[in-house]
């Protein structure tokens, strides 16, 4: 296991008494200090069908997933730190099985029985042009899930210089990042290098275009610990690329009385001379803040060596070599809790077997979702 606590070194380099950070980048009021306390839950009961396992057999497999992130806050507008915890029980024992098979596999990005400290960060704003972050905290870039898991934290520092309602456009910003050891599982050794642009133009009161272009760079990939995703070119069991990739996002919202987003990310793997594309297209209608319900559908081809497998997306049974449909319809619940039901059809496009190529995996998902 990684340490969460190991970039937290870096916050020193960051913070200072005099130092403040906007909670809200667009707020410009006074500094305020208080303290914030905040729990997500998830209970989720999961289906998947029809996993291949030869020509001739295949296997089912389900699974119930619970989990807490609790949060505490402190801070003004100019100035957080903070910490969180991520706790997980699952009906399965996702490590277990690992350990004992022949060829390791751990197709998620968690431990099934685990409790482990998500957050542990600080964030400044000494101006309003300038933000500081450093320790183990979200991904401060809007990456789909093709290239960066949500439930991944970057550990290390960021900084991010942006300009709001200039020229036309409604916010230009500029991060670079640095992280080490951001996943689960052991990959204390292995250095993320990213470097983000985004600019945002608004066209009608209610609409508007984000573009943003990035580029990620994994070092040392070759240190991660073996089991975590085994999609990416190996030969005799190692990696055999590097992973420089170039990713650009375009996101369309229209909001008022029927919000819509329309996404699409596309990537390449500078590194690598084959497989080394991915695309990403999703359409939202609706939104849980003004309305009862939301659908969303998702279309991905990401080829086997775009990206990193290991830091991708863990819902779609592979993160890299397959392409499908994902399809979700969700409605609120009550005033903290929302309901989500999720099904997936994709298939193993690049897998090594051959007969597995063309092979169709089902998969489902009901989720309730709470916040507090």
């Amino acid at each position: 296991m990684n340490r969460p606590l190991e970039g937290l070194a870096l916050v020193l380099l960051l913070v200072s008494p005099a130092a403040a950070q906007d909670t809200d980048p667009t707020s410009q009021t006074p500094s305020q200090n208080n303290v914030r306390f905040r729990v997500d839950g998830l209970f989720r009961q999961e289906w998947t069908k029809e996993i291949f396992v030869s020509a001739d057999e295949t296997k089912d497999e389900d699974r119930r997933r619970f989990r807490v992130l609790p949060r505490l806050e402190f801070g003004g507008e100019r100035f957080t730190i903070g910490a969180g915890g991520d706790f997980n029980y699952s009906t399965d024992k996702n490590v277990d099985v690992v350990v004992a098979q022949a060829t390791p596999l751990l197709r998620d990005n968690y431990d099934s029985r685990d409790a482990r400290l998500d957050l542990a960060f600080a964030r400044v704003e000494p101006v309003n042009w300038l933000r500081l972050e450093g320790g183990r905290f979200e991904m401060p870039v809007g990456l789909t899930e093709m290239i960066w898991d949500r439930d991944l934290r970057p550990q290390g520092a960021a900084i991010t210089l942006r300009q709001k309602d200039a020229a036309g456009v409604s916010r230009l910003g500029a991060t670079g990042l640095w992280a080490r050891g951001s996943h689960v599982f052991d990959d204390e050794d292995v250095e993320m290098i990213l470097i983000s642009g985004q600019a945002t133009f608004t066209g009608t009161v209610d609409s508007s275009f984000q573009l943003v272009g990035s580029y990620v760079a994994f070092r040392h990939p070759d240190k991660l610990e073996p089991m975590i995703r085994r999609q990416n070119t190996r030969v005799l069991g190692q990696l055999v690329n590097d992973y420089k990739i170039v990713d650009v996002v375009a996101r369309v919202r229209q909001e008022g009385g029927f919000p819509v987003q329309l996404v699409a990310d596309f990537c390449w793997n500078t590194a690598a001379d084959e497989d080394k594309k991915g695309l990403w297209l999703a359409a939202v209608l609706g939104s849980l803040k003004n309305s009862l319900a939301r659908g969303e559908y998702t279309y991905a081809k990401v080829d086997k060596d775009a990206t990193l497998a290991a830091y991708a997306t863990d819902d779609f049974f592979w993160s890299t070599g397959w392409s499908g449909h994902r399809g979700e319809i969700a409605t609120r619940a009550g005033g903290k809790s929302t309901l989500h039901v999720i099904g997936q059809l994709q298939k193993f496009k690049d897998s090594p077997i051959p007969a597995e190529r063309d092979h169709w995996v089902k998969r489902l998902r009901v989720e309730m979702r709470v916040s507090y």
